[in-house]
């Protein structure tokens, strides 16, 4: 009896404990697909967001396919507007190609023939200032012979020159030439003589002493005066143009020295002769030929 009982109580233990894990087992599945339900409620609604999104998105497309085509069809046609500009261009640019060519070839014609003017004005000039050279030897020669008298040649910045001082050209205070003075033009103005194509300034010049002679109101009329006579000399009887001669007086105010001591007075009272090559009238033959085009 007692047997029996206790297995009656063990049986009922065994039975407990099975039903017990069926339970637990159906329970999990449940929550298992409850929660799954959740999800797929979830996804849904998430599904349907997209639907309505798409479906609206679809409407807009739709609803814009009229200006789309519009839109293209003024893309076809401005493409077609700058194919046409650009092909205009293209004539456009070979035509303009082609002047500016002839232009250039025109204008390079131009500078050479300028150049070629240019440079046969230079050879001029630099032939006359060789002849000048060769001038101003004859006149250093030729004024050796004076060189005592304080007569001085120099050759500076393309001109010949020869210093007179006045004491021996002129009679004393005045403008009128002495024998002495006579003789020194008459053998300098042969040498300058048949020479066309130089010019022959005459400069007189004094110290800062007022002249002592009535007849003169100041410096700059003594020193005019000084050169005025000896331009007149040296064209007159010889072969030199009074076309290329000016006479010019600079009375006190281009010094050689200082007008503090005589010798420096001495040396400020003078007439300078400067020859120098005639290139007037080749620069205005240049000019005419440059506005001509050569």
């Amino acid at each position: 009896m007692k047997y029996f009982i206790h297995f009656i109580i063990i049986a009922f233990l065994l039975s407990s404990c099975v039903a017990k894990k069926k339970f637990v087992t159906e329970y999990d599945a449940r929550r298992a697909a409850e929660q799954r339900e959740t999800t797929l409620r979830t996804e849904l609604g998430d599904a349907k967001t997209q639907v309505t999104n798409l479906t609206t998105q679809l409407t807009d497309v739709s609803r814009q396919g009229g200006s789309l085509d519009y839109v293209n069809s003024q893309l076809v046609k401005e493409n077609q507007s700058l194919k046409e500009q650009v092909a205009t261009l293209n004539n456009s640019s070979s035509s303009q190609i082609q002047q500016l060519n002839k232009n250039l070839q025109e204008k390079t014609t131009s500078l050479t023939q300028k150049e070629q003017i240019i440079n046969d004005l230079q050879k001029a000039v630099n032939d006359r200032n060789d002849a000048l050279k060769g001038l101003y030897a004859r006149v250093d020669t030729v004024m050796q012979f004076y060189k005592l008298d304080g007569i001085k040649t120099e050759y500076k910045e393309e001109q010949a020159i020869v210093v007179l001082p006045v004491d021996r050209l002129f009679t004393a205070g005045t403008a009128q030439l002495s024998k002495n003075g006579i003789a020194v033009l008459q053998r300098l103005a042969p040498v300058l003589a048949g020479n066309p194509n130089i010019d022959i300034r005459v400069e007189g010049h004094t110290d800062n002493a007022k002249p002592k002679n009535k007849a003169f109101a100041d410096n700059w009329a003594l020193s005019s005066d000084q050169a005025v006579a000896v331009a007149r000399a040296i064209t007159k009887g010889f072969d030199i143009s009074a076309n290329q001669v000016l006479a010019t007086g600079r009375s006190e105010f281009s010094p050689r020295a200082s007008n503090e001591t005589t010798d420096g007075r001495l040396q400020n009272r003078r007439v300078e002769i400067l020859v120098s090559p005639k290139t007037a009238g080749l620069l205005r033959l240049m000019e005419r030929k440059l506005s001509n085009g050569g």
